[in-house]
């Protein structure tokens, strides 16, 4: 219940108190930097003005920290939280080192060396790597022992202006195991290795090296701010200024001399050039400031809009029949914090008194929205559940999709059933022991925070009889997980496509011995028999055998379909959607 109050504080009423109270006074800290500065930088940490006494805050770390008074950080601050527009967050403003030149650059973190750039002023950079460092060891390690701090990549974010903003992309991407958020305002990412030319400093620019080298940093998210004003200069002669250019090309690729170079969206990332026009969900965003200029006065209007897409308590709306209300990360004790999306059934704004089960979905991002879903395909549960409750073939219920993370396989792995045996490395993951699994500490997330969230914000039916679990691969094995360790919170689960020649088939003989006597509640199973599913039959041949062996009733406690030709992804899953949606929600 603890948990439940912490979230239901964080996420429905953060701030209440805030209209009232101002801001405390940001506390000073004096911290020696060697190898930066000859004597200790000045670190401000300003807090927010009530939090819980066992929250733990997201921290923001801010360069150029002299600036706080002129970017009006106070102000924003507390004006969006009086608007509940965000959640509580510390900022951690870093003063700049005497020599800013030096400190604030590009690092190579693996070869432990900084990457000057040369300029018309002399070197850019030739301290990074131990400005880098000195944030990463000193400065990240203090603030999480004197604070109470959600002390991992999703819980910091870096930012900064100018060359700041170098800065902090640099921290972004040299230590995305500290780091999770990273934001830009208008960012010096003019800065080469080599400028004797308009062409070679357009080719030696460092940022965009470093991202065309790759690898993407997956669960790494960017913001990038510029004015349209910053500066008349067009390097490339295109007609677009050079701050413009350089912001565009590092998040959507550029041309060298007829060599395509890779930007952030050819690594993977999603991103949306126009932060502008509409917030999305995608983990690359570009803002463009209509008179923006490269001063202070504009980085002030850049910082709201930046803290709303880092901190916002609301997740930016998608595209899906119906209503969904989203929620924007999450926090959680037991795992990285998340997007969460909630489907309301067409009479839920209709009728105030009436109560409705609750479907819980892994892979959010996959069911709801096209644009968002992994392979561009959704699974359309907006439009199945739409079709299906006028039809009268299912129950009006809400559909609560839990977005994944980087570490999906190890939250979705069930983890008592590996016990002391160890899964053999896959295509990109290494040998893993239950020790590196993360499924118990899912499922108390999904039983003991977001659960408890979803029944006190919507109106629910709360019981075991009204309450579902369902996924797709690995997200049928956790969701076979979850009815197996708590039966007495789920009723039913969905178990689509099942992966089961994991640990070969080593969860069908735990099931065995840990699911619930038959007749209380009901599973359903399927799978194609193309691509991956072609591996399945074997293994839900032996679950099937099992379930009739414990006495689960074919067609009643239990459904087994198989769709041939089918193939493992989105498009199939969509496809016969309504096949568990009718078993698990069915009207009759």
């Amino acid at each position: 219940m603890r948990i439940l109050l912490l979230i239901l504080l964080l996420a429905l009423a953060p701030l209440a108190a805030a209209k009232t109270a101002a801001l405390p006074a940001p506390e000073v800290l004096h911290l020696d930097a060697p190898g930066v500065s000859a004597s200790p930088l000045r670190v401000r940490v300003y807090r927010p003005p009530a939090m819980p006494a066992d929250a733990r805050l997201p921290v923001l770390y801010v360069h150029d920290g002299q600036d706080m008074e002129a970017v009006e950080l106070t102000a924003t601050l507390r004006r969006l939280y009086d608007e509940g527009a965000i959640r509580p967050l510390l900022v951690v403003a870093i003063d700049m080192p005497p020599d800013r030149m030096a400190a604030y650059g590009f690092s190579d973190r693996a070869a432990q060396r900084s990457l000057p750039a040369t300029t018309a002023h002399g070197a850019v950079g030739a301290r990074a790597h131990a400005y880098a460092e000195w944030v990463a060891r000193t400065l990240v390690p203090a603030i999480d022992a004197r604070y109470p701090t959600r002390a991992a990549p999703d819980g910091r974010a870096t930012l900064g202006w100018s060359l700041g903003a170098v800065a902090a992309f640099n921290l972004g991407w040299q230590y995305p195991e500290l780091f999770g958020r990273v934001g830009g305002f208008s960012p010096s990412f003019w800065l080469a290795e080599d400028r004797s030319t308009p062409q070679s400093a357009q080719r030696t620019r460092i940022a965009h090296r470093r991202v065309d080298a790759g690898p993407a940093r997956f669960g790494l998210k960017l913001f990038f701010a510029v004015g349209d004003a910053e500066e008349h200069d067009d390097r490339d002669g295109d007609g677009s200024n050079d701050a413009l250019d350089d912001v565009r090309e590092l998040a959507l690729g550029w041309d060298d001399a007829g060599t395509p170079r890779k930007g952030l969206r050819q690594l993977g990332y999603p991103v949306n050039p126009d932060h502008a026009a509409r917030a999305t969900r995608a983990d690359v965003a570009l803002y463009v400031l209509p008179g923006g200029e490269h001063r202070q006065a504009s980085w002030a209007r850049m910082l709201p809009v930046f803290l709303r897409w880092a901190y916002a308590l609301r997740a930016p709306g998608i595209d899906a029949t119906g209503t969904v209300e989203g929620w924007q990360d999450l926090p959680s004790r037991f795992v990285a914090m998340r997007n969460v999306d909630v489907w309301l059934p067409p009479s839920y704004g209709r009728d105030p008194k009436r109560r409705y089960p609750v479907l819980y979905m892994h892979d959010g991002q996959n069911l709801f929205d096209p644009v968002l879903s992994y392979t561009g395909i959704d699974w359309d549960v907006d439009g199945a559940m739409t079709r299906l409750v006028a039809a009268g073939r299912v129950r009006e219920a809400i559909v609560v999709g839990i977005w994944n993370t980087p570490l999906r396989f190890h939250e979705y792995m069930p983890r008592k059933p590996l016990g002391a045996r160890t899964l053999p490395p896959l295509s990109d993951l290494p040998a893993l022991g239950a020790a590196d699994l993360r499924s118990d500490a899912y499922l108390r997330f999904l039983v003991e925070e977001l659960k408890p969230f979803i029944d006190r914000t919507y109106r629910t039916r709360p019981g075991r009889k009204d309450t579902f679990v369902m996924g797709s691969s690995m997200g049928g094995l956790i969701s076979l997980y979850a009815l197996a360790e708590y039966p007495r919170v789920f009723g039913g689960a969905g178990a689509v496509s099942t992966h089961w020649p994991v640990g070969d088939g080593l969860m069908i003989d735990w099931l065995g011995t840990h699911l619930p006597a038959p007749g209380s509640h009901r599973l359903y199973f399927d799978h194609g028999t193309a691509t991956l599913d072609a591996q399945y039959a074997p293994y839900q041949r032996r679950m099937d055998a099992l379930l009739r062996e414990l006495g689960w009733r074919e067609g009643r406690d239990f459904r087994t379909r198989v769709f041939e030709g089918a193939e493992h992804n989105e498009r199939a899953w969509r496809d016969r959607l309504h096949e568990p949606l009718e078993f698990l929600l069915g009207t009759r």
